[in-house]
């Protein structure tokens, strides 16, 4: 009992320190005529690149949200041409005149700076901290792309200076290009609002919690240098199941995610090698076990073909699953979904070949009918392969016509067993096809228990876990088929869109007719400086304790005071700085070692092999069937 107290009280401590920290402590350090006394220039660096790569991805949704509700209506939709143009060009040189410029900006341009933008985060996210040449040189040329087309010198910049070896020299011109970059977007940012219809009013509400999207992306990259990461350090996006929390990798480059994969100690070990022994497996089935059965022997070659068709299938499904949890937490975004569209591409195949094969063998003795089945199975798989690599039906809304293409495939398969009943009796089809129930199916649905349930995981006391009504993990048998169980960063976004949702809304009954606020350029996450300077401008009585929160909102410093408030509490909730253990956490019996071994995933990929073997004996004796019934006829 003792134990606990100490150990809820230090983590209360902790919590509180951290509060401190980031709504005064912080201040100071940003503030403070030498930052690097209290912190590295790589630290702030880190900081900077997290809070400017959320900034990036705020602005790209607000653009995004722009161009739906303005079209060309507000802008003109053409490049400057001409005299017009240079016009333009020489008066963004000066900074005074920047936001003048900006409205005479395009729709053509604004789709230039958002290209750019995408283009800049992409950058970002592929060498981030570790390559800091190439980051430096990167934002270099897009902020001359953007902002200085000519080449000439903004005043006050040192973009041009000549690149140092020194790596603190080069970290704080990386500083100052970010702060170039902040000022100039600022400009724009303020455009756009300014040309928002007022019917509209907070079109950028998903701009403002998109920056928690690719929050602690820096931070995590840094940390991975020195170690595995655990949940809470992983970027929302790169996270799938809050209930494993240690041993993440965190990388950037291809070869040491493949060296990883033979480390022994991360948490996708298991689901790595339960598939690489599945396809080994599958390799030893059909390359040394079915060449000599009889069933081999007497088939067609046409026979053989559908059977090493399935098998060719099972192996690339349980290959894409190989490469897939292996750049499960690969740092770049793109290649890492293009990896999970592999993982689909595996399940559509296999799951279309399967019905093939178990198709071919049941109506073997019905050629028309057998062939128009296959061609729609054929043209049906490759739609879904298709799909599987287009961005639109990755999408969320898009779930539905997923969850429609797979049940249609299905629906095939059971249709063959009704062709079968009516042409051959119930006994004879349901004596046919009773071995995939327990050879392939009872596989199948004990994996979903499992998977579904995320057991036994879920059962962990060693640490607590943040627990919401939003986040139920009560997950159908579809869900587990159409990959839609480990998505907790997911569903940890869905909570902090509602959560400021919520907020917005109580703020705007008690702040309407205040002085309004950017939504996305307020404070910074890390430094809170622009926070920091609001209080300055107010005085020394600014810093005036509770009863400046409790009072109505009639000013923008209590509404930034308020934002931040609410992006505390985000940050404290989804982003602590460690689990919060139990005095049980070395107990064998308090689950510790999910996070390495026998996880629900764990579990499913083990079921998955089973299930895939034993539909490989089931053609087995679907072809003798077929071979009997021949002799007998």
């Amino acid at each position: 009992m003792s134990s606990t107290k100490i150990e809820t009280s230090a983590s209360g401590s902790q919590a509180e320190l951290r509060n401190r920290l980031q709504k005064g402590g912080v201040k100071n350090i940003t503030n403070s005529p030498n930052p690097a006394k209290n912190r590295s220039a790589e630290e702030i660096l880190i900081e900077k690149l997290d809070a400017f790569l959320s900034s990036i991805e705020q602005r790209l949704e607000r653009f995004d949200q722009y161009f739906k509700i303005s079209g060309d209506v507000l802008l003109e939709d053409k490049e400057p041409e001409g005299e017009t143009a240079a016009t333009s060009l020489r008066s963004r040189r000066s900074s005074s005149a920047s936001l003048l410029s900006l409205k005479l900006f395009s729709m053509y341009n604004l789709n230039k700076v958002y290209e750019q933008l995408s283009t800049v985060k992409d950058q970002v996210l592929k060498t981030s901290v570790l390559n800091l040449e190439y980051l430096y040189k990167a934002l270099d040329d897009k902020y001359t792309d953007l902002f200085n087309p000519d080449g000439e010198n903004e005043p006050v910049s040192t973009y041009m200076e000549s690149l140092s070896n020194n790596r603190e020299i080069l970290t704080n011109k990386i500083i100052t290009n970010l702060n170039f970059f902040e000022q100039k977007l600022s400009h724009i940012d303020a455009l756009i609002k300014s040309k928002t219809p007022q019917a509209t009013p907070n079109y950028d509400e998903d701009a403002k919690f998109n920056r928690y999207r690719f929050f602690n992306f820096n931070r995590a990259l840094k940390a991975a240098q020195n170690g595995y990461l655990h949940y809470y350090q992983l970027p929302l996006s790169w996270r799938e199941n809050r209930y494993i929390i240690h041993g993440y990798r965190f990388n950037l480059s291809h070869r040491e995610m493949w060296k990883l994969m033979f480390h022994f100690n991360h948490n996708e070990l298991a689901n790595i090698w339960t598939h690489v022994v599945g396809a080994l497996t599958m390799c030893y089935l059909g390359l040394v076990h079915f060449p000599n059965t009889e069933v081999y022997a007497k088939n067609s070659r046409m026979g053989n073909a559908m059977m090493f068709i399935f098998i060719a299938a099972a192996l690339e499904c349980l290959i894409s699953s190989v490469l897939w949890h292996t750049y499960l937490c690969f740092a770049q975004i793109k290649i890492r979904n293009r990896f999970a569209c592999v993982d689909y591409t595996g399940i559509t195949v296999l799951i279309t070949c399967l019905v093939i094969a178990a198709e071919y063998c049941s109506l073997y003795n019905y050629a028309k009918l057998l062939y128009s089945f296959m061609a729609v199975l054929i043209c049906a798989g490759l739609a879904g392969f298709l799909f599987n690599w287009l961005p639109y039906f990755d999408r969320p809304d898009c779930r539905p016509i997923r969850i429609g293409f797979f049940i249609s495939l299905a629906f095939l398969g059971g249709v063959t067993f009704l062709c079968k009943w009516h042409y051959e009796g119930l006994a004879t089809a349901f004596y046919f096809y009773f071995p995939l129930v327990y050879k392939l199916f009872v596989w199948y649905w004990a994996g979903v228990v499992f998977y579904g349930g995320l057991i036994p995981e879920r059962w962990r006391y060693d640490i607590i876990i943040n627990e919401d009504d939003t986040c139920g993990h009560d997950h159908s048998a579809l869900d587990v088929l159409f990959g839609n169980i480990e998505h907790s960063g997911e569903e940890e976004l869905k909570e902090v869109k509602e959560s400021m949702a919520s907020h917005c809304a109580v703020h705007n009954r008690h702040s309407h007719g205040c002085h309004d606020h950017d939504h996305v350029t307020g404070a910074d996450p890390y430094t809170m400086d622009q926070i920091s300077a609001v209080k300055s401008d107010a005085g020394p009585g600014a810093s005036g304790g509770d009863d400046q929160h409790r009072a109505p909102c009639t000013c923008a410093q209590a509404t930034l005071d308020d934002d931040t408030m609410q992006q505390n509490d985000i940050l404290k909730k989804h982003f602590p700085e460690a689990p919060m253990r139990t005095p049980y956490h070395r107990d064998f019996f308090s689950l510790w070692w999910v996070d390495y071994i026998l996880q629900s995933h764990n579990i499913w990929h083990v079921f998955v092999v089973l299930g895939v073997v034993g539909h490989y004996f089931s053609l087995l004796g679907m072809y003798e069937a077929i071979h009997t019934q021949q002799q007998l006829a």
